[in-house]
């Protein structure tokens, strides 16, 4: 009987921390799931911003078009050629919405008739620590077409 407990506390002395090194593999392989989850989150944030700043572009460029649609033939270029009101107010509320913001607008393209015009507005913008810019561009006829 002697030698069965000698036996048992032998091999109980060579599971000493066995518990412990179980316990901390599990910590390992929980920390990685962890900074696995915290990868897909960021990623998730960034397309998730890219996409906002894409639907950002695209409504500015449509209310642009949007806003010549509703003005006068006459007053287009006063207001929408360099240094127009209407096309400096909007510049500015470009640069406040899209970071690193440069924008075109070109009225100069002829319509479809002659009391039309094409216009294509061309916007892009650089999300905050990529160097790749990002374009929207976007054209449409204002004035009457055949």
């Amino acid at each position: 009987m002697r030698c069965a407990t000698e036996a048992v506390q032998r091999v109980r002395r060579g599971q000493r921390g066995a518990h412990l090194i179980e316990a901390l593999i599990a910590i390992v392989i929980f920390s990685f799931g962890i900074l696995g989850l915290v990868g897909v989150l960021a990623s998730s944030i960034r397309v998730t911003d890219e996409a906002r700043l894409r639907s950002e572009a695209s409504h500015l460029a449509h209310a642009l078009i949007a806003q010549m649609w509703t003005t006068p033939g006459a007053d287009l270029d006063r207001q929408f050629a360099l240094g127009g009101a209407a096309l400096d107010a909007w510049r500015a509320r470009v640069a406040q919405l899209l970071p690193a913001a440069a924008m075109t607008v070109d009225l100069d393209e002829p319509g479809l008739s002659t009391q039309s015009r094409s216009i294509t507005v061309s916007i892009t913008w650089l999300l905050p620590g990529s160097t790749e810019r990002h374009r929207y561009v976007t054209s449409a006829q204002i004035g009457r077409n055949p």
